[in-house]
């Protein structure tokens, strides 16, 4: 019998089990190590960890957020679902028990009035696409998030010491996008408030400018490498051993744990805005192997037309999509917004 119930911090040893037991993808295989499970949901005003066991036994775990966004230029309620875990080795009862933690989310949101239901599925976690999929949901777009690896050197740039007016124009940029939430500076000052928002860095130069903000999570949370693809494993015994003497990236390997930070909202403008762009990450590989961080994660949805990169030769791609479930509202269409919130 699977009966589903709220989560608390009494949980998390049971969270944690879960979390283990679901690395995501099948090339890069990462696991996420967090200081704690609800960290994620501290974002977000109205939050729930739902929780499904069979007797005493954890054997699934599924969160949502209702959240005010945009979608056809007018405010709409959503519901970001999102930690989407399942313990593997229960399988009848981890599959009964998942589809009973997605008919109560869908239930709740329906409750709370949201149009959709939608989430971020990396492409390659097959299980989780399943369980979307079939609860009828659809691919409504999808985004990259390249990871650099950090470097030693010199740092040269600074964070805007007011970066209110940076965000503003980044607000007017995107106009009504679909996913973006009603207000972009109240996302801003939350990271602020939790100490998660390194800070805006931006370059302009005539015409053109670049502008990214820079988040880190490395408190909360980090994550395992458990395998990566086999080029990567060559050039790692090449570079590591030389990264020791020389100013050269580090390439992650299997059983490392990594801290990133992220490179979110990129934004770029005129002909020179590219190169500005490559300054910036530059400059914050510099800042965040100073801070003991092992690789930048910049995130680029596919289709932006505020996003143009530089050339970028040392990284990792992984792909992800972001899955719809339409419950008889409005639904978004791309280009998406990508909320770090979510991310």
């Amino acid at each position: 019998m699977v009966r589903i119930r709220d989560a608390t911090p009494g949980d998390e040893p049971e969270l944690r089990r879960l979390e283990a037991a679901s690395p995501q993808g099948t090339g890069s295989r990462l696991a996420l190590e967090r200081a704690t499970f609800f960290y994620r949901s501290a974002l977000y005003p109205r939050a729930r960890v739902l929780l499904a066991e069979e007797g005493e036994r954890a054997v699934g775990v599924l969160a949502f957020a209702p959240k005010e966004v945009l979608v056809g230029g007018e405010p709409a309620t959503a519901a970001y679902v999102y930690d989407l875990r399942s313990d593997p080795t229960y399988r009848r009862s981890m599959k009964r028990g998942l589809w009973e933690l997605w008919s109560a989310v869908e239930g709740e949101a329906r409750a709370d009035g949201a149009a959709f239901l939608y989430g971020h599925v990396k492409g390659d976690n097959v299980d989780a696409l399943r369980v979307f999929t079939k609860g009828g949901g659809e691919v409504a777009g999808e985004f990259l998030i390249l990871t650099l690896p950090t470097r030693p050197g010199r740092v040269h740039l600074s964070p805007l010491d007011d970066p209110g007016s940076a965000i503003s124009a980044l607000a007017e940029a995107l106009g009504p996008r679909d996913l973006r939430p009603v207000s972009l500076g109240e996302v801003y000052l939350r990271g602020m408030g939790l100490g998660y928002l390194r800070g805006v860095f931006r370059l302009d130069r005539g015409s053109s400018f670049a502008q990214v903000s820079v988040w880190d999570c490395s408190q909360v949370f980090q994550e395992r490498v458990l395998a990566m693809p086999w080029e990567y494993r060559v050039l790692g015994r090449v570079l590591n051993p030389l990264a020791r003497l020389l100013p050269l990236p580090r390439v992650p390997v299997p059983g490392q744990a990594l801290r990133f930070w992220h490179v979110f909202d990129v934004w770029v403008g005129g002909r020179s805005g590219p190169r500005l762009l490559a300054q910036i990450l530059g400059d914050l590989s510099h800042r965040a192997r100073a801070h003991g961080v092992d690789l930048l994660a910049l995130f680029q949805g596919v289709g932006d037309p505020l996003v143009r990169l530089p050339p970028i030769l040392l990284k990792e791609t992984l792909v992800y999509r972001t899955l719809v479930r339409d419950l008889g509202g409005r639904r978004p269409t791309p280009p998406l917004y990508l909320d770090i919130r979510d991310l």
